[in-house]
């Protein structure tokens, strides 16, 4: 949900002219954003998103979450874009972390929101499960946004996954434009309800013009084609997440639900929309819950990668946001669902 629509073509101007010089002046995000820009060029491409900047291999942490070291792999890798959780400390600081508390990931504990900052700097962060479980203390210390904004400069996008609530998102993005990487942006909101909804429209005709890109979060136990319609016309994002929701104990998916139907596709290509998919692991026992049961588990330790990212690849995702990224896009790259960058 890009605001500043002139963006669009001025950023395809400056990428055409970049590539006449063998892409001199182009950065890796550079390129990144033209297929994000041009998702109906681009439908034979998967990108893939890390979900918190790379941390899982073969179904286990390698990586503290959110860590400038799995940041600088993710970038390593070529892997599109990271996903970073942001929450604030009690004096405003804004900061990359996936929970509420500090006792799972880091070497400290108690709410992120009762601490200052100066006290996080003596955090370090510890690689872990989602249960907490099999900890090993690293180097790395917890990031402010800032400088997660200056690791991704030119190199990934970043999803941002904001936990402290709309009305913070002008703060980030002033922050990013202060550091050079608000194109880099791609901030997640949730519009399953009516309020939702509501609050989303009222942030963004405040915010006014911003070179973020704005993407729905939609559940298809929640919301149907009519609610996808009327946030791709109103909005126009280069992306639309979309949720096919798993029951526990029911049957995996067979189509992929209403979200992922043929009349959805056709939605997507009609406003030149990525469709977009998680096959995060779950914090529960009943595996994909986020994906129609077709999630990272299935294609990791079942090793049925086709029936996952595959699947829903053929359902026309070309973006995954997926806790396997390595694994997701090497199978991806190996069977034809992505492209070569220059």
């Amino acid at each position: 949900m890009r605001i500043k629509n002139l963006s669009k073509t001025i950023l395809t101007v400056a990428i055409t002219m970049a590539s006449c010089s063998a892409f001199a002046n182009t950065t890796y995000a550079d390129q990144i954003l033209e297929r994000l820009e041009n998702a109906n060029e681009h439908r034979d491409h998967v990108m893939i998103v890390a979900h918190r900047g790379l941390w899982m291999k073969d179904g286990q942490p390698v990586y503290a979450e959110g860590s400038l070291t799995s940041i600088k792999k993710a970038i390593e890798l070529g892997i599109e874009a990271i996903e970073q959780d942001i929450r604030k400390t009690k004096d405003g600081v804004l900061i990359g972390m996936h929970d509420e508390t500090l006792d799972r990931t880091t070497t400290c504990t108690g709410e992120v929101a009762e601490m200052l900052w100066e006290e996080l700097k003596k955090c370090n962060l510890v690689i872990t499960d989602n249960l907490g479980q099999n900890r090993i203390v690293t180097e790395d210390r917890i990031l402010t946004l800032e400088e997660i904004f200056l690791a991704i400069k030119g190199q990934i996008l970043l999803n941002l996954d904001n936990k402290i609530g709309v009305e913070y998102f002008p703060e980030m993005f002033e922050l990013a434009r202060e550091v050079g990487v608000e194109n880099h942006l791609m901030a997640t909101i949730n519009q399953n309800t009516e309020e939702q909804r509501e609050a989303a429209t009222t942030m963004i005709a405040d915010l006014g013009e911003t070179e973020a890109y704005f993407m729905a979060n939609l559940y298809d136990s929640h919301v149907g084609l009519d609610v996808v319609e009327a946030s791709l016309k109103e909005f126009s994002p280069a992306a639309i997440q979309l949720r096919n929701y798993h029951a526990p104990d029911s049957k995996i998916t067979m189509d992929g639900g209403v979200l992922f139907s043929d009349e959805a596709k056709s939605l997507a290509t009609e406003h030149n929309a990525h469709m977009w998919i998680n096959t995060l692991y779950t914090y529960r026992e009943q595996a994909g819950l986020r994906s129609g049961g077709r999630g990272d588990e299935m294609a990791v330790y079942a090793y049925l990668p086709s029936e996952v990212y595959g699947f829903w690849a053929d359902k026309g995702a070309t973006m995954i946001q997926t806790d396997e990224p390595e694994f997701a896009m090497e199978w991806l790259a190996e069977n034809g669902y992505r492209q070569p960058y220059n």
